[in-house]
């Protein structure tokens, strides 16, 4: 399939409606799970977040120890607006990071490496048949989706550790249900079903979810 102008503006409508979907999304669980606010730049203290299990109390650690490393290279701004801009580039990390797991595993299915699992959704070959050898043990549909992808991550893990890694800094957060299914809505549409089976598609991506001065920092 040929990456015409039309091609690539209906590719680019994607990236930006996935971007904004999970950089609100991002943007919300920092702020009501883990105390940080990309809007006022306010930093909770983590003695505070008596809500948080232990997985969740160990990602709000990597995030504020990730905050502080970022804060230590941005320079002549006041407190507020650094750390503002340090946790927007954390959402924005997170968020790009989902994508293109959820983007490669779609593209690892168009070309037969990979049991449908992204594809059709709660409906996908590779799902259903997870869920018949799990049984109810691990929750409800979306619960079980969500740990059945998971498992598929740290499989390409073994061999693509920069993206699939689940435990390093860039990838800790994933959209909750409701906003998981809306972005597979978004990967899922017809207009651009026929791209994932494109070698261009994942380098366009790119392009399109990051600014020139975003690509060049």
């Amino acid at each position: 399939m040929a990456f015409d102008q039309s091609t690539r503006n209906r590719l680019q409508k994607f990236v930006n409606d996935a971007r904004s979907l999970l950089s609100e999304e991002f943007t919300r669980q920092l702020q009501s799970t883990y105390g940080l606010d990309p809007k006022n730049g306010h930093v909770a203290d983590i003695s505070t977040l008596s809500h948080l299990d232990s997985g969740q109390l160990l990602t709000a650690n990597i995030l504020r120890d990730t905050l502080n490393h970022y804060l230590s290279t941005i320079h002549g701004k006041g407190e507020k607006d650094r750390t503002k801009q340090a946790l927007n580039r954390i959402v924005r990390e997170q968020a790009f990071t989902v994508l293109n797991r959820l983007a490669a595993l779609r593209m690892a299915e168009a070309r037969g490496f990979l049991l449908e699992t992204i594809a059709k959704g709660y409906n996908a070959k590779g799902f259903q048949l997870y869920k018949q050898l799990a049984g109810s043990s691990l929750g409800e549909t979306g619960e079980a989706y969500r740990n059945y992808l998971y498992s598929v991550f740290d499989e390409f893990s073994l061999d693509l550790a920069v993206l699939f890694d689940r435990h390093s800094a860039q990838g800790r957060l994933f959209p909750r249900e409701s906003a998981l299914l809306e972005l597979l809505d978004l990967i899922n549409h017809h207009e651009i079903e026929p791209l994932w089976a494109e070698d261009e598609t994942i380098g366009w991506i790119y392009q399109y979810f990051n600014s020139q001065e975003e690509r060049t920092k």
